[in-house]
Order: C-alpha cells, then structure tokens, then sequence
C-alpha cells in the first residue's frame, strides 16, 4: 500500500483553539467506526451521570475509555471520549449509534444537552509517521484537536486514529488491519449481539481505566461498584488464537460441553482468527473451544495484565 497522501484541506485554517492546522493526511476511513457528539452547557454533567469514567478529570489531551450500562449493570455500549471544540465526541462501532443515542437521550430530561450522531465526521486510521509535523501524541490514550480534526492514540495499538471530515476512502484490507491490532490489544467493544451480555469487569474496563469507583452515581453503579469492593467478579475478557473459523460476537465458548464463555470480538488471521472472549476464572484453564467447532483455544498474552 502506498503512503497517504497530504492533501491541503484546512491548510491555513485557525482551529477554535489559535493553533493553524496542518494539511490533514487522506486517512483511511474506517466505516465500522462513527462517533457521537454530545454538546450544550450540561453535557459533561449529564454524561458524567451516565458513564463510568469520571467525566470531571477528561481533558482534551486525553483519550478516556467508558461504558453505559443498564441499570442491572450490563454495559449497553462501549466508548472512546474525545473533548473537542464542539463538544464531547463518542466514538464506538457503527452498528451501536442508533440504538446508543436513543438510550443517552432517555434520561436528558431537563438537562442542556444535545445528542446527535456526529454524521459530518468520519473515523480513520493513518501510521504515526504521516501525522503532521505539529502534531504531537507523546502516549496511548493522547488526543489532539486542530480545525476540527481529532489526532489521538489507543492503549496497544501503533497507528493514529482521526476524527474529521476526512477526505480519504475506505480499503478493506486497511480496515481489516486495524480491526486485528484492536482485538490483539485488548480493547473491548459491544456490538448488538452482546448488548447487555456484560458486566464492565468482565470486558476488563476497570483494568484500562474505564471505570472510576470515586466518582457520584451513574447508571449502573450499584452493581459494578458491588463486583468491585467485594471481589466477585468471576468472570474476565482474555485474547485466544484458534485455528477455526471466525466466531460472530456473542458465540457461547464451551468448556467440554459446559458453557465457559462469549465471544466479544474476534477477527481472521492467517491461519485462523485471534479472538477476545469472557470466559469463566474457574474454566480458564480448561480445554476451550468455539460452540460448533472443534479446533481448541489458545491463550494469547494481551499488553495488560487479567488478574
């Protein structure tokens, strides 16, 4: 594949902030990605009584990791938080705006804040090397805004991340790249096969930092803070390579013929698919396998350490 190409859109153009944008790189779209923006005088209160992070230390240099969840405590979906100029952005998979908006209006009420797909944006991927020359990301989870163009990084992944309007197209073997280095990194997502199939722990989002248990109340909270303090968390997201073919998300993992696990991703490699999966801390160390397939699971090491 060819390096991307510089084009001059924004070039010249003051960013909300006084810094002069560079020429933004033709990323590679990524369409299994959108974003949501959440914008007015109350959205950093509203969402901070959502979301497990604590929306009070998000800053816009930052990445935060968070999830709303039912009041049962079942993650409804996973996010990516960007501040930005014109508000907070969400950024999860396309197949989970529609049904993400619907639930972050239900409890606005009063609240000054407006939810609304972020249609004018799209998501795309480009290698740090093809950043602009001011465009610093120093870390995982950094974040930078310039005219409207969203530079950030994700915890055990090489490439950027962008958020604008971008010019560039889609590549489906570009995208199918990414979409591996996410599930070798360990970075949970739901999709509407696994809605409310998940307590935060059991995606490991307290281990990346997706969850505050200082912050006030949000939806949720009783039940994951429970798991938390008392220890009872039984079950967590591990990376397994198999031989078989790819599982769609929420594919029951078997232990034998006992039900072990669920699939939470997973993605085509070489010689079989790598795969992210909740699985049972008193089968883990069993004989695993893909309901309907007979290749066994292998654990893989993932850049964080699963209790």
């Amino acid at each position: 594949m060819s390096a991307p190409i510089f084009v001059p859109a924004g070039a010249g153009v003051d960013s909300p902030g006084g810094d002069v944008a560079p020429p933004v790189p033709a990323a590679i779209q990524l369409p299994r990605l959108a974003a949501i923006m959440v914008s007015g005088a109350d959205a950093r209160a509203y969402l901070q009584g959502q979301l497990t992070a604590d929306l009070d230390t998000l800053s816009s240099n930052r990445v935060q990791l968070a999830c709303c969840n039912s009041p049962q405590g079942r993650v409804q979906a996973v996010f990516w938080l960007l501040e930005r100029s014109d508000g907070i952005a969400l950024v999860l998979p396309s197949s989970m705006v529609d049904g993400a908006v619907v639930r972050l209006r239900k409890y606005v009420l009063r609240a000054k804040a407006k939810i609304e797909p972020a249609k004018q944006l799209q998501l795309g991927v480009l290698p740090r090397s093809a950043l602009p020359a001011d465009v610093t990301l120093p870390d995982a989870g950094s974040h930078r805004e310039i005219a409207g163009v969203s530079y950030f990084t994700l915890p055990g992944v090489d490439d950027a991340m962008v958020l604008g309007s971008l010019s560039g197209g889609a590549d489906a073997a570009r995208e199918h790249q990414w979409h591996l280095s996410q599930v070798r990194a360990g970075l949970p997502q739901v999709y509407p096969e696994t809605h409310e199939a998940f307590v935060a722990q059991m995606l490991n989002i307290d281990l990346l930092g997706g969850i505050s248990f200082e912050k006030g109340c949000y939806t949720g909270q009783e039940i994951i803070a429970r798991a938390h303090f008392r220890g009872t968390v039984k079950r967590r997201m591990f990376l397994f390579h198999s031989t078989g073919a790819v599982p769609a998300p929420g594919t029951r993992v078997l232990a034998g013929e006992q039900h072990a696990g669920d699939v939470v991703d997973a993605v085509a490699t070489e010689d079989g698919c790598d795969i992210l999966a909740v699985i049972s801390l008193a089968q883990i160390n069993a004989p695993l396998h893909v309901d309907g397939q007979t290749a066994l699971l292998t654990r893989v090491p993932m850049p964080y350490a699963v209790e």
